[in-house]
């Protein structure tokens, strides 16, 4: 998993830092939303296979301290950048993204305020699509199961709401509304949160198929996905409309093909490839590299289009030494702190 959280981050890094490389870098976020719905509903569904319960008050404690620490950090010293070299006007519209950003609501803000510009806080959209999705899947996931409806009725639940979610773009994409809508908005971007709900609810009741001709079949269809992954990374910008009228969706789903397989039946060779400790190292600290290679972009490119060899090495060289000492002094404490509240 940190393997695939490295790919993803690296992803992200190369669409900010070097555009031209990798202009479909930004689908390091979806895979980041399939990877976290799959993590968080196997981990619920172990929990309530161990005990017939759900502790959503130890899961809301799990989740402020994995992602609460390092982004108070991050809030405050942008504030105190604020406070320091900003003039009043620029300095309250940093005051209130911060605000935004608490109150997990700036990827909305976003979707249908055009002329707001969150600046350093733009980063934090994906954060607050993710913040929702916590607060929401938990709460029905268990009261779902305390009602004890039939799995398939979850499944089916679940592949309803992948398909409400595509149909809901494209149809807005065909009324006229903007790409930021429809990039930025939850309702229109969770179904790759929803795709990896659907991975982990038949990994965890253990519903796929087990004779060595699914296996194989499978095999083909996660290596053509991952092509396909490919593909989109290395062509497609985020303003492409077949992204929005399907696109997306295939793309998440072919992320959640290739994850399932990864897991289920996991190639020796590509697991020693994610289990690189350079490369799983990257991911342990990708949550902090998310958070602050955006103003180190900022800071050594500023307005300039032109970016020299130098420029992006200093950004890359910051960006991870800044994630690094987040990681080993903010993180890491507090994540020791939370194995007190797993169940599983």
């Amino acid at each position: 998993m940190d393997g695939i959280r490295g790919i993803s981050i690296l992803l992200v890094l190369c669409l900010h830092l070097t555009p031209a490389w990798l202009p479909g870098g930004y689908f390091g976020v979806d895979i980041f939303f399939v990877l976290s719905g799959l993590l968080i509903t196997s981990l619920l569904l172990q929990e309530w296979a161990r005990r017939n319960s759900i502790s959503l008050k130890d899961f809301y404690v799990r989740r402020a301290l994995r992602l609460g620490p390092a982004l108070a950090t991050f809030l405050l010293l942008v504030g105190a950048y604020a406070c320091v070299f900003l003039d009043k006007g620029n300095a309250r519209g940093m005051y209130l993204g911060i605000v935004l950003t608490l109150s997990y609501i700036s990827n909305w803000v976003m979707a249908f305020k055009p002329d707001f510009l969150p600046g350093l806080l733009a980063i934090t959209w994906s954060l607050a699509v993710e913040e929702q999705f916590y607060l929401v899947w938990p709460l029905i996931l268990s009261l779902l199961l305390t009602i004890k409806p039939n799995r398939n009725w979850i499944i089916i639940a679940l592949v309803f709401g992948i398909v409400s979610v595509a149909v809901n773009r494209a149809l807005l994409w065909e009324a006229g509304a903007s790409v930021r809508r429809l990039y930025y908005a939850t309702d229109t971007h969770a179904d790759g949160l929803l795709m990896g709900c659907l991975v982990g609810c038949l990994l965890s009741w253990n519903l796929l198929p087990k004779s060595r001709w699914f296996e194989l079949f499978m095999k083909f269809v996660a290596l053509a996905a991952a092509l396909f992954i490919v593909f989109l990374v290395v062509n497609i910008r985020h303003e492409n409309p077949l992204l929005y009228l399907g696109g997306f969706s295939f793309a998440s789903l072919a992320i959640a093909v290739t994850l399932l397989t990864l897991i289920a039946w996991p190639p020796v060779l590509v697991t020693a490839v994610l289990r690189f400790k350079p490369l799983a190292w990257v991911g342990r600290i990708s949550y902090g590299l998310y958070l602050w290679h955006w103003p180190v972009q900022g800071w050594v490119f500023g307005e300039s289009a032109q970016r020299s060899c130098r420029q992006i090495t200093v950004a890359f060289g910051l960006s991870f030494a800044i994630a690094s000492f987040s990681f080993y002094l903010i993180e890491r404490p507090f994540l020791r702190w939370k194995k007190r509240f797993s169940r599983v």
